[in-house]
């Protein structure tokens, strides 16, 4: 809120860095935050028991303690607190490690500057708060569900008696009261249905929140990593600040596939997607050798000793995703060393029964429980507390149903766990083609409307590159403003703006100029498309973070030479 202080915690003993931060608190842009500082993790501790933050910045390297275990001490002194690692440049590593155990960022020291400093600690405190609205979130409908669920069974069991009373006291009714009786069960029945429908609603709109936020963030990081990766000279070509450049732009794409693995779950198979013959028996050899670190070297670190067996028959090819089949063996594989206590066996085989290829994936872990094993196939849902995001059996249920295949699960605790897959052996499928990278369009007179002041400078660039001549506006009643105001080839639009929304703008666009080629830029567009969703008005769907081809593509399908 306008003149709202936000207090942060400095823990850092290094007097140079303390003071050079101290200067950039004093300036006008960090005013709304009022700085606070300790030198030892002691005095931190003593500190976050009497006062409140909202942001904490820490030195992993202190006087009376060193490394993740500092992280970890003030992560359970201030759960609620947002928290930045400072990192020097030798402890990156890590920095990085303590953003998986929970920190919101990390900046390197000598790195920062006012506006760095302002967006980081902003962009920290808001994702705290939409991680602790989230939680929030998923406890009230956990809440609602038991609540739903308990009513129910109440209204179930009144209706028993009734029914119970009733054939005592009504023997003349006792073919209505046996109807009664199955129009119960089937009511049980679809009561169950509508709370799994509703569970599986509500997380969809997390999913979507999520992949939105996430895909904005990582829009800027993807897109400036790629221009000056395309022109090193511009930082005078130093080998490390070309490596660190190339590790950014790796881990923006690695980011996404969360995004990506949501939308395999949900969407269907896209009409005219290439399919290819797959030799299932070599696909499966080389997801083995693609795992043996996870059920093999990482096994034999932690105590345990995994064999591995290969039943493989002669078997005819299928017409398939090759890239998605190796992804579900790849995930079954590893399910199956999780599962695995300290020493077993997991059994991989193919086989042909009633014209389809038969894949079953065996091991002699823990198993599950009945419970487990009718939700394992549920998204987000996962047993392990520790690691893992609950997509990876949801997303192997995903690829097997776009293929037209079926997925069995026999599993009982300490019996082990068999699953079983099966596709058919013919599936019509297209020629393989390779898409060639999209060229340059012609000179194009185009308006950009993006509120997010880093992707719109993103766009304006990559676009500037194929001498194209670029209008900007920050939000789509801005972008209509100027629309009126000039004639456009192509028009480019976010989705989430403020005042008027990229849904809205593609109307009134289309409205004025019906034939205006539209195209909309989203963090949703995965997802969206996954689903065939396109709000009117909108040509074609593409998805942040973007390329500089995906980004031509786009404009040659909208706008032909």
């Amino acid at each position: 809120m306008a003149g709202e202080i936000t207090p942060v915690l400095l823990i850092e003993d290094n007097t140079e860095h303390v003071d050079f931060l101290r200067k950039l608190f004093a300036t006008p842009e960090l005013s709304h935050f009022a700085l606070a500082t300790v030198e030892t993790l002691a005095a931190g501790l003593a500190w976050l028991q009497t006062e409140r933050c909202a942001l904490i910045l820490l030195d992993l390297t202190l006087p009376d303690s060193d490394g993740l275990e500092t992280f970890l001490r003030v992560f359970e002194a201030a759960p609620a607190a947002a928290l930045v690692v400072l990192s020097g440049t030798n402890d990156v590593a890590l920095a990085i490690e303590t953003v998986q155990f929970g920190a919101q960022d990390y900046l390197v020291k000598g790195r920062v500057d006012n506006q760095l400093l302002m967006r980081a600690m902003s962009y920290a405190i808001e994702r705290k708060r939409a991680q602790r609205a989230l939680q929030q979130a998923h406890d009230d409908l956990e809440l609602r569900v038991r609540e739903r669920t308990t009513a129910l069974a109440q209204t179930n069991a009144l209706l028993h008696h009734e029914v119970a009373e009733r054939r005592k006291a009504e023997e003349a009714t006792s073919a209505s009261n046996r109807q009664l009786v199955a129009t119960l069960a089937e009511l049980q029945a679809t009561q169950e249905e509508m709370i799994q429908r509703e569970r599986m609603l509500a997380l969809g709109r997390m999913a979507n929140g999520i992949a939105h936020d996430l895909n904005n963030s990582l829009a800027p990081i993807l897109g400036f990593s790629e221009l000056l990766l395309m022109k090193p000279e511009t930082l005078a070509a130093l080998p490390k600040a070309r490596n660190y450049l190339e590790m950014i732009h790796s881990a923006a794409k690695s980011s996404t596939r969360v995004v990506r693995r949501l939308r395999e779950f949900y969407r269907y198979r896209e009409p005219g997607e290439v399919l290819t013959p797959v030799a299932m028996n070599e696909v499966m050899q080389l997801a083995v050798a693609l795992t043996q670190p996870r059920w093999k070297d990482q096994a034999l670190a932690e105590g345990t000793q995994i064999d591995i067996r290969t039943e493989l028959v002669a078997v005819p090819t299928i017409q398939a995703n090759e890239a998605e089949i190796r992804e579900i063996l790849v995930s079954l594989i590893c399910n199956a060393s999780d599962a695995i206590r300290e020493r077993g066996t997991i059994t991989l085989r193919t086989d042909l029964r009633a014209e389809r290829l038969v894949v079953t994936v065996t091991d002699d872990g823990v198993g599950m429980t009945e419970d487990v094993r009718t939700r394992c196939l549920e998204p987000f849902f996962s047993t392990k507390t520790d690691r893992g995001s609950g997509l990876g059996l949801g997303s192997v249920y995903g690829v097997v149903r776009r293929h037209n295949g079926t997925i069995d699960i026999q599993s009982a605790p300490d019996a082990g766990t068999t699953v079983t897959v099966s596709f058919p052996l013919q599936q019509e499928a297209a020629a393989p083609t390779t898409p060639p990278t999209p060229p340059a369009s012609p000179t194009l007179r185009i308006l950009v409307v993006e509120d997010e002041e880093l992707v719109r400078e993103v766009l304006e660039v990559y676009l500037s590159q194929d001498h194209h001549i670029v209008t900007t506006a920050v939000n789509g009643r801005d972008g209509l403003e100027k629309f009126r105001a000039g004639t456009f080839d192509l028009v480019m639009t976010d989705r989430s703006m403020p005042e008027m929304n990229g849904d809205a703008f593609a109307a009134a666009i289309k409205n004025l100029r019906p034939r205006q080629p539209v195209l909309l830029l989203t963090g949703f567009g995965d997802l969206m498309n996954g689903v065939g969703e396109r709000p009117p008005g909108v040509d074609l769907v593409v998805t942040k973070p973007f390329t500089f081809d995906s980004l031509r593509a786009a404009m040659a399908t909208v706008c032909p030479k």
